[in-house]
């Protein structure tokens, strides 16, 4: 009996090592930390905002109500509409002061006639969330806040948001407008292409033009102040880092947040929808900050891919010259990301002949980077040194012919997924020691092996024991029957 005890002792030790060197393998072969804090919120997501990876997502898809989240696209829509000319002056009319304004509505108290700048009523738009200032805007742009909101839906379709459908500049509730977590979160990234929007939604304060009803241009009233807590250093919600952001709530919506912040070269968006408590929205996007930024990298793919150091021209076949001095690089600010631990010469890349932008005109395909076959980023090749722009699309279709025939390697150097090492255990790039997959497939085959042979073991001595057993109690049938 006490051997038996040993081998059931002994395989369910071995059972636990096998069940917790599972979880090992995949997260050493899959390589993603994922966060498994707690989300309270309807939903969540988190990307990088220079490559658009998602890193998490939670219910990124539920239709839901952005609340005063719809403003960063009022936002998006007015600066793409003024073009830089923020003096301009805003008329606020009687519309704009009254539809859908009652006493619980955020405004900064405009009377019909009152009159601001539009970098004013931006500040208004985006500080407190003022509503009449949305109002205004709008008619400004388009005539009528009902025209306002169409082009708040083109400019949605134009960003590729399937899930989204905008009523008002302001947010205020309607059954028929709604967004996603990560709608949202392309919204918020497309703001972050302007520069004054990240000035204005990570202002503190700012102080308008006097209005009618607050003359005196030193009157407290016509301050705004930002109410949305991350950005503000002591409220006991701000978050170091923060770059924009804006908050939303309605009793429908909840409480929403939209927020980027920048880390060691890093930018994330982060967005929130439906949470229960103004705190909430807080805590979990600086828990989602923190683990992201803590266990992810981006890298500049300017710096990163070493094809870019020399141009690429003068491609030929067969010593024909396909193009005259064509200058190929990428854009700017793409990056790829990857886990903290992970080796970056692991990363491989494809290039595309499709052009996924079609307002750049200096576009002639894409590269797309993978870790293990999972995208990371991309990036827009771009022709330069071009008297004549339109001459790119003829230069499109011979790149296009060249790459096609030519290999990508004698092109352009592309990693290869083959790691460089061939070490069972090895130090990777960023010091970190790595157990190569052919040690842990042995490990595991070892380890399966010895559970099995235990396994076996143990029957075999069961049925020895039986076996024993039966052929005890025949052999002393038989001495009796002998004796009788």
């Amino acid at each position: 009996m006490k051997t038996i005890k040993y081998i059931i002792i002994f395989l369910l030790l071995q059972s636990l090592v096998f069940i917790n060197i599972l979880p090992t393998m995949a997260d050493t072969k899959n390589g993603w930390p994922y966060y498994d804090g707690e989300i309270t919120s309807k939903a969540a997501i988190i990307i990088d905002a220079d490559s658009s990876k998602i890193l998490f997502s939670y219910n990124q898809d539920e239709r839901l109500y952005p609340a005063s989240l719809a403003k960063i696209m009022t936002a998006i829509v007015v600066l793409d509409y003024v073009k830089g000319n923020y003096d301009t002056l805003v008329n606020f009319s009687y519309t704009a002061v009254t539809r859908d304004i009652d006493r619980n509505s955020v405004t900064i108290g405009a009377s019909a006639g009152d009159q601001l700048s539009i970098k004013d009523c931006l500040y208004c738009l985006l500080l407190p969330s003022a509503n009449d200032a949305a109002n205004a805007l709008a008619e400004y742009v388009a005539g009528s806040i009902n025209d306002f909101a169409l082009l708040m839906n083109e400019k949605a379709e134009m960003l590729g948001l399937k899930n989204t459908h905008f009523v008002n500049p302001s947010g205020l509730h309607d059954d028929e407008q709604y967004t996603t977590a990560y709608d949202m979160a392309k919204i918020l990234q497309y703001a972050m292409k302007y520069p004054i929007f990240y000035q204005i939604s990570s202002s503190i304060s700012y102080r308008h033009a006097p209005i009618r009803r607050y003359k005196n241009p030193e009157n407290s009233n016509n301050q705004v102040l930002n109410t949305n807590s991350i950005m503000v250093p002591g409220s006991g919600y701000y978050y170091n880092g923060i770059t924009s952001g804006k908050t939303g709530h309605t009793k429908l919506a909840g409480y929403n947040l939209a927020a980027s912040a920048r880390k060691d070269g890093m930018n994330l968006i982060c967005v929130l929808l439906g949470s229960a408590k103004d705190s909430i929205r807080y805590n979990e996007t600086k828990s989602l900050f923190d683990f992201h930024f803590d266990n992810y990298k981006s890298l500049s793919i300017k710096n990163f891919d070493k094809r870019f150091d020399d141009s690429i021209s003068n491609i030929s076949i067969d010593d024909v010259n396909l193009i005259e001095s064509l200058n190929i690089t990428c854009d700017e600010n793409a990056h790829i990301t990857l886990p903290k631990n992970a080796d970056e010469n692991d990363v491989t890349s494809k290039i595309s002949y499709q052009i996924d932008d079609p307002y750049n005109v200096y576009a002639i395909g894409n590269i797309q980077y993978y870790l293990k076959d999972e995208p990371v980023g991309k990036c827009t090749l771009e022709g330069r040194n071009f008297e004549d722009i339109e001459a790119i699309y003829t230069v499109y279709l011979n790149l296009s012919k060249a790459l096609e025939e030519t290999d990508v390697d004698e092109v352009s150097n592309v990693k290869t997924t083959t790691n460089q090492t061939n070490a069972l255990i090895y130090r990777n790039s960023n010091g970190h020691l790595v157990i190569s997959s052919t040690l842990m497939t042995v490990f595991i085959i070892i380890i399966t092996s010895i559970l099995i042979i235990s396994i076996i073991t143990f029957l075999y001595i069961r049925v020895l024991s039986n076996t024993n057993i039966q052929i005890n109690k025949l052999l002393f049938r038989l001495r009796r029957r002998f004796k009788n």
